[in-house]
């Protein structure tokens, strides 16, 4: 692919500063010119480490660059209980996805001083979970240190459109079609209606849960409809085999683990497809994103990676059904087909630009929104804002 002028003054940047944040819609070019700096600085003699916060994101990346990446977890020698490295002192970080992080996560790739630290990521999508935006801050904080990516390289896509006017404040198209994307928006009612609608799809058989997904707005519960727990309870219900509980595990559920487990490369948020279950409770995932089998690992720089990971009965009690999920735990991750839930009910707290943006970006071939079109709609027009103290000491900077 030939770069245009606003990628080739991103990898200057990049590969000339202590310090960079290269910003950009879908389909900007992201992880091209992560791959080029990154190629650049070792043909430089540098010592380049990737990593994303979300393991999917992070294998992402580490495919498309030919080259190892990680969470940043797993980069920082996380335990499970505290970080192991002591320093980054000699190393270049480029931490794709950086929208992700928490204030005190990136806190502890600062502290540990790597000679170059690029961040890279789009502002539109969701500020993280934890304390912070820090990369949402900087951007503001450090526009010298900011390039930006402008041109979009699947401008013709249906679902970029969609998320191209989304992104600037606009409604898109009710339905549109390209070569390679489809992008609806179909009313379906309230909850009970849509998730009437979502269950016939599911006894269909239009949806393959192994590349497709549910995204809900909320976690909920059980008997709520059109919430997480709500919709995987009725899913599990309808395709699973019998079972006490609606939570119980089985072979062939899709499962989400909710707990960093570092000896095993597994961390909260990995997804997979369970295999089977041994009789002292141990459960067998076919996980989405290769792990490092520590077992058959030699050094850290040549790790062997396995499909399959063994939870014992006590770590399987982090997992959950994951038919539909969160936005936020979607975040790092992209389907072959989006469903995602806008309903009046949610409109008022819950749906805002960031937020559908974030979803609909989640999809490589379609996506659908059901609901409450005019939620959708009221929702690319809400605009949250998350106070911090960078913007509290940015903003005393300035009154001095």
């Amino acid at each position: 692919m030939e770069l245009d002028t606003h990628q080739l003054a991103a990898i200057d940047a990049g590969a000339s500063s202590r310090f960079a944040i290269i910003t950009g819609g879908a389909g900007t070019g992201k992880t091209t010119i992560i791959k080029t700096i990154a190629e650049r600085l070792v043909a430089e003699g540098c010592e380049v480490a990737l990593c994303a916060f979300a393991g999917k994101a992070a294998a992402r990346l580490r495919e498309a660059c030919k080259r190892p990446a990680s969470t940043i977890h797993r980069l920082l020698g996380s335990n499970g209980t505290r970080f192991m490295r002591e320093t980054l002192e000699g190393v270049s970080v480029v931490m794709d996805e950086a929208s992700m992080v928490s204030s005190d996560l990136m806190a502890e790739i600062i502290r540990r001083n790597p000679d170059r630290l690029i961040l890279v990521g789009d502002p539109a999508q969701l500020p993280p979970v934890g304390r912070g935006q820090p990369f949402h801050d900087l951007i503001k904080l450090r526009p010298t240190s900011v390039s930006h990516l402008v041109t979009c390289y699947r401008a013709t896509e249906a679902v970029y459109q969609a998320a191209h006017a989304i992104r600037g404040g606009a409604s898109p198209e009710i339905s549109a079609v390209s070569s390679g994307e489809r992008w609806d928006m179909m009313n379906t009612g309230d909850a009970g209606a849509t998730q009437r609608t979502l269950m016939q799809w599911v006894e269909a058989g239009a949806l393959d849960f192994e590349q497709d997904v549910i995204l809900c707005p909320k976690n909920g519960s059980e008997t709520e409809p059109c919430t997480v727990a709500g919709l995987n309870a009725a899913i599990v219900s309808m395709i699973g085999a019998r079972r006490e509980k609606a939570t119980d595990i089985k072979p062939g559920d899709r499962v989400i683990n909710t707990a960093n487990i570092p000896q095993k490369d597994v961390w909260n948020g990995t997804t997979g497809t369970v295999h089977s279950i041994d009789i002292d409770g141990g459960v067998f995932v076919r996980v989405d994103v290769p792990a490092i089998d520590w077992d058959r690992t030699q050094t850290e720089t040549d790790p062997v990676y396995t499909d399959t990971v063994m939870f014992s009965a006590k770590e399987a009690k982090g997992l959950q059904h994951a038919y539909a999920l969160t936005v936020h735990k979607s975040q790092g991750s992209q389907y072959r087909r989006v469903v995602f839930i806008a309903l009046n009910r949610d409109s008022h707290v819950l749906l805002d630009r960031s937020l559908i943006y974030t979803a609909i970006t989640r999809t490589r071939e379609q996506c659908v929104v059901v609901g409450n079109v005019q939620a959708l709609v009221g929702g690319i027009g809400k605009v949250s804002n998350k106070r911090t103290v960078l913007q509290e000491l940015a903003a005393k900077e300035e009154v001095a």
